[in-house]
């Protein structure tokens, strides 16, 4: 990815914006000149193949006129990724206390987390080399996880499992797709040497299934305890 920094004013008059970053696709003409005349610094991400936001929450207008207040469209809001922090434990305990999340799982539900188990998840999910988790936010605030699983395929090293979840309340609303689509992208920009992902989801979870369908995963069997495999390669 190349960096293309220039440096002016970022501050002064222009179109209606929101926060944004690399993850959430690439900018259109009229988006790219406005950050090039403020000091935004982008990058080209042969990836998405286009030009995107290298900072991290960067003012950036919208891309699409901004309704009157009377008849203002909702939009769905700010989706990221970031590490699990301490201060995380209260939203984390709430998310992951409900048994319907744990319900498509491989793990089953531990009952309603205390705050000591939500700090002890938190902490060992920054400590292993052996994958990589994050939290997905809304607007900045928790609502799921996702997680790359490094050596899950001792025969294909170039393979890692990606696993997620969302809270409850966050279901039905786009987000999984969304979450999806992101974190794919993610993986394979952050670690240049993966050339696949895989994805397995529980036979009553049909949800998850058409977000990895959306995404441009592709339906390679089950297993035998009945889960489903999806494929998707960084060539597509």
């Amino acid at each position: 990815m190349t960096d293309r920094t220039r440096k002016s004013d970022p501050t002064g008059p222009g179109p209606a914006f929101s926060t944004s970053n690399r993850w959430d696709g690439v900018l259109t003409p009229e988006q790219k000149t406005w950050c090039e005349a403020r000091g935004i610094t982008l990058a080209y991400d042969p990836l998405q193949i286009g030009w995107v936001i290298a900072e991290e929450n960067a003012p950036c207008p919208r891309s699409t006129p901004v309704a009157p207040l009377s008849w203002k469209v909702k939009t769905p809001g700010t989706l990221g990724f970031r590490r699990w922090q301490p201060q995380d434990v209260p939203a984390y305990k709430r998310l992951l206390s409900d048994p319907e999340v744990w319900q498509h799982m491989h793990e089953d539900w531990p009952g309603p987390l205390t705050d000591a188990l939500a700090r002890d998840l938190i902490d060992i999910s920054g400590l292993s080399d052996h994958h990589d988790v994050l939290a997905a936010t809304l607007d900045g605030q928790p609502i799921g996880q996702m997680r790359l699983a490094f050596g899950t395929d001792a025969s294909s090293r170039d393979t890692a499992e990606l696993s997620y979840w969302l809270g409850r309340d966050h279901w039905g609303r786009g987000h999984g797709r969304r979450l999806v689509r992101r974190a794919t992208r993610r993986a394979f920009a952050d670690h240049p040497w993966l050339s696949r992902l895989v994805a397995f989801v529980h036979p009553g979870n049909v949800a998850s299934a058409r977000c990895l369908r959306a995404a441009g995963y592709h339906d390679r069997g089950h297993r035998d305890d009945g889960w489903s495999c999806f494929v998707i390669y960084r060539d597509g």
